[in-house]
């Protein structure tokens, strides 16, 4: 009898997990199906851009990223670009002078950043001392690791001009794949990007990036003094989210869903560097403090667990196996068109990989989600600890 029971409550979690996790991905999917393709504007543009990259140890990419910023199809005497040194110890700063005196035409600042010894808040202090340092009434962020589309300053600006957003989120993805744990990464990331887009179109967002992000002065200075969002190592680009989601509703946070608005970063090449990566995202899920991230997180997270929980069960158990292939299966049938429809920004993938993709992340996604608040990961040659709070900045 006290078996059977068992059953019953595993069997009725599961269908009530599902019930709301299926709701979750559909409500993703009609946001991702309700975009429509952006008319350019043929307006002159007015607004006054700042681009804040905060840089460590990035001797081998920031030329690319820089080159990418001075061949922007933008007026020149409209943005800035603050490079903030995070504390470098590689040849970063020099390249950026050289890069500066090099090309006058192109309003490059480069600064350190403020102290952060107190603290593991390395990036977002970066982030902070750049933006005190500049200018633009529209601030955007970028990593020193990106490559851009000439057209992406003007992308963003001309969105903003038109429906004044306090908070644009723009696509990340990677490329330049040559491996097959590339392009599975690849796969997976288009799904975290779906998820970032379809929520943000149906006003709940749930995640941005901090490699391609926009948002005003205003929103910015006005949310500044919010929360402690410095106690918590990871977290410059969500936090402020929040914060902007709060203090002018979740409407003002748009998605950017042009191509010409697209950053491309490179995967991670080896599974260490993946999971520190993966880590350190996690880490900053002690922080969240909007009601529906919180929601949509445990969601997702208990059902990818008791899911992958089951599968390893059934094994012993036929009837159990077939039961958690089937909502494997309905799972993968809910989530494809979300992935698929980012083909419109990111081009064809190797989709015959997505079936894999999905068991794996089955796997992942378990077990960060429980690693991630307790394990130490190693970024920019530091090591972060998240158990360990910050200082109050």
């Amino acid at each position: 009898m006290g078996i059977m029971i068992a059953w019953l409550i595993l069997y009725s979690a599961l269908i009530l997990l599902s019930t709301f996790y299926f709701v979750i991905i559909l409500l993703i999917d009609i946001g991702l199906f309700r975009f429509k393709p952006i008319i350019k504007s043929e307006n002159i543009p007015t607004t006054i851009v700042s681009i804040i990259i905060a840089v460590r140890n990035e001797e081998s990419t920031i030329e690319n990223c820089l080159n990418d910023i001075n061949s922007q199809k933008y007026p020149f005497d409209l943005f800035e670009v603050v490079v903030v040194d995070d504390h470098s110890d590689d040849r970063t700063k020099q390249l950026v002078s050289t890069f500066a005196e090099n090309h006058p035409s192109l309003d490059l600042k480069l600064i350190t950043s403020g102290d952060s010894d107190n603290d593991q808040a390395y990036k977002k202090r970066a982030i902070r001392s750049g933006i005190a340092s500049s200018k633009g009434e529209l601030i955007l962020t970028t990593d020193a690791d990106t490559r851009l589309n000439p057209r992406w300053i003007s992308s963003f600006v001309s969105y903003y001009e038109k429906h004044h957003p306090e908070m644009i989120i723009g696509p990340v993805m990677f490329h330049e794949e040559n491996t097959l744990f590339e392009h599975i990464q690849s796969l997976e990331f288009m799904g975290l990007m779906a998820a970032t887009a379809g929520s943000c179109k149906m006003k709940f967002p749930l995640m941005c990036n901090g490699a391609n992000l926009a948002f005003t002065r205003k929103a910015y200075l006005e949310t500044l003094g919010m929360d402690d969002d410095l106690r918590h190592p990871s977290g410059d680009d969500l936090f402020l989210m929040i914060k902007i989601g709060k203090q002018f509703r979740s409407k003002t946070i748009q998605y950017l869903f042009a191509k010409e608005a697209v950053v491309y970063t490179k995967a991670k090449r080896s599974l260490h560097d993946f999971f520190s990566q993966r880590l350190r995202w996690v880490s900053k899920s002690k922080g969240y403090s909007d009601k529906r991230i919180i929601c949509v997180s445990v969601i997702t997270w208990l059902f990818n667990f008791i899911l992958f929980m089951t599968l390893i069960a059934g094994i012993f158990n036929l009837h159990l196996l077939i039961y958690s292939l089937i909502l494997l299966a309905i799972k993968m049938i809910f989530e494809f068109p979300a992935v698929y429809r980012m083909k419109f920004l990111f081009g064809n993938r190797m989709w015959i990989l997505f079936p894999l993709t999905q068991l794996l992340n089955l796997v992942y996604v378990s077990l960060i989600g429980i690693m991630g608040n307790v394990l130490p990961y190693k970024w920019k040659g530091r090591k972060i600890s998240p158990v360990n709070r910050n200082n109050q900045g």
